[in-house]
């Protein structure tokens, strides 16, 4: 059974286990490591990222990486750049990344043409993935419409205790926990987040065969009352210790669509912050469908894990998802930008044998 070879660009914590799941992936070979930081240039990745030596040497190199030959690049940074990512796709690399562009039509034209040029060029093609998005704010909810007739409206809620998460960019740039609120009304990435948050409005509405009419955007926060100790530092009191953002998309066919995130630290109690919000659960994912079948669905990880082990493992469903994903991406004809819509279900690979359906 054909093999793929494929370089990882970046080694933060989702870039860490796509390494890790690239080695174990029985029909995937690791080739090439793009980092950023002077000391882990020059180290082999797996030192990097805690397994054994894999005989790659992490580079700094943007041309050593483009001169690579491999088949796929699972593109992590963050901010990203898309000049970088329609260099990777006009050299001939497929690219799969959970940064934004999961279904860019709509909310970004501009980048939706480039990239499309790009893979056209190359013979690529371009695929965003992970866990949310990714997984539970559009692909979960368009199976479980499968069971629907009338959708009133598809509410996906993701409860977030963030004290452990040890992404600082994410943290403090794209939560802006431990921000002020005139530092988070006027951060530019409210916008960018605001249409990374449509896109999966707009897939959604697309698998159902209708369109969004109308957007509609809400940010909340609640701050600290007194020190809070995160895996990235202190939370001061006065800066943002809860996020709440919710993003509506009205389709014309007159279901409603919710995208609502929820990220806090401190303990599970609020009592470290200025007042508390009555959060639909503590940690984890929740679906809500309502219609002629009413479902909630809640996606979670096992009570018996520590606050610690459950973030490690919440990053690791999105870097998996990535990796598994990369065969379906390599294979798919016509080249262009590949969504859910376009992909066969990504499952996860156990073996390499051949299919009993072959």
């Amino acid at each position: 059974m054909k093999t793929y070879k494929v370089i990882q660009w970046a080694t933060g914590v989702v870039g860490t286990s796509c390494v890790q799941s690239v080695v174990r992936h029985p029909r995937l070979e690791l080739v090439g490591a793009k980092v950023y930081s002077d000391d882990k240039a020059g180290r082999d990745v797996g030192a990097i990222v805690g397994i054994e030596d894999t005989g790659v040497i992490a580079t700094q190199s943007v041309e050593e990486v483009m001169a690579l030959e491999a088949d796929c690049v699972l593109y992590c940074p963050l901010p990203w750049k898309v000049e970088e990512i329609c260099a990777l796709l006009e050299s001939g690399k497929h690219v799969i990344t959970p940064c934004p562009y999961y279904f860019p039509f709509l909310q970004n034209p501009e980048a939706t043409a480039v990239i499309q040029e790009a893979c056209a060029k190359g013979n690529t093609n371009f695929h965003a993935s992970g866990c949310n998005p990714g997984g539970i704010a559009e692909r979960f909810p368009l199976v479980f419409s499968g069971w629907c007739n009338r959708i009133d409206r598809i509410t996906m809620t993701e409860c977030g205790e963030c004290t452990y998460y040890t992404s600082e960019g994410v943290m403090r740039k794209l939560m802006n926990l431990g921000k002020t609120p005139e530092h988070a009304l006027r951060n530019p990435i409210k916008m960018a987040l605001q249409k990374a948050w449509n896109e999966p409005i707009d897939m959604i509405a697309d698998g159902l065969g209708t369109s969004v009419r109308r957007y509609e955007a809400e940010h909340d926060f609640i701050l600290a009352k007194e020190p809070i100790e995160t895996a990235v530092g202190v939370i001061e009191p006065g800066t943002i210790a809860l996020n709440h953002y919710r993003h509506i998309g009205i389709t014309d066919a007159g279901t409603e669509i919710v995208q609502e995130q929820i990220w806090f630290v401190g303990d599970r109690k609020q009592e470290k912050l200025e007042r508390k919000m009555d959060v639909p659960r503590q940690s984890g994912w929740r679906i809500k469908i309502e219609g002629d079948v009413n479902l909630e669905i809640d996606v979670d990880f096992p009570s018996e894990l520590s606050q610690d082990q459950r973030v490690a493992q919440g990053l690791s469903t999105t870097a998996f998802h990535l990796v598994n994903a990369v065969p379906l991406v390599c294979d798919e004809p016509d080249p262009g930008i590949k969504t859910y819509l376009d992909l066969p279900m990504i499952t996860g690979c156990m073996g390499s044998g051949p299919s009993v359906r072959s």
